[in-house]
């Protein structure tokens, strides 16, 4: 099952405030991959294609109109690799236009160890792992696996709860 991600969790890891991404929400620039009810409430959960989206979103050097943002989110969080007027070519995203190219390098995301180090504790193997993020070194992903195994942080351990009936008068 692929990773989903809370509001809080995808603004954290794209860098951006949790508002920004409740504004895109609204405005319907962003679309999650899944949604979820809970009684009248809906809970977005955001694949790791919808954080790039949001994370390329926010740093594009311009405005963009709708019919560019839903082919990048094509391309970014559906996996396409053509959409309209843009592609994917490796790590580069591309537009194209009559006789003009315009390509944007799409290297150094930053990739959370907490999200990595999850990953080898879900039991994915790290094949996988390398070819989902190629910008990891071997040396990363066996750091990532050694923080894995020590699992939580340690901390104050919680007291046992203890239910004492009350004396009666």
């Amino acid at each position: 099952m692929a990773e989903r991600f809370s509001v809080n969790e995808a603004a954290a890891i794209a860098e951006v405030s949790p508002e920004t991404i409740r504004t895109a929400l609204e405005k319907k620039s962003v679309t999650p991959s899944y949604e979820r009810k809970t009684g009248k409430a809906v809970r977005h959960q955001f694949s790791i294609g919808d954080v790039l989206f949001v994370k390329v979103l926010v740093e594009f050097p311009f405005p963009l109109s709708k019919e560019d943002k839903q082919s990048l989110a094509q391309i970014l969080a559906h996996g396409d690799r053509r959409a309209a007027r843009w592609s994917r070519e490796g790590a580069d995203i591309v537009y194209r236009s009559g006789d003009m190219q315009v390509s944007f390098e799409c290297k150094g995301f930053r990739i959370p160890l907490q999200h990595v180090a999850s990953l080898f504790r879900k039991g994915v193997p790290e094949k996988e792992i390398a070819e989902d993020f190629p910008a990891l070194s071997a040396r990363d992903l066996a750091y990532a696996r050694l923080f894995s195994r020590f699992g939580e942080r340690p901390g104050r351990p919680r007291k046992r709860l203890v239910f004492r009936r009350g004396q009666s008068a």
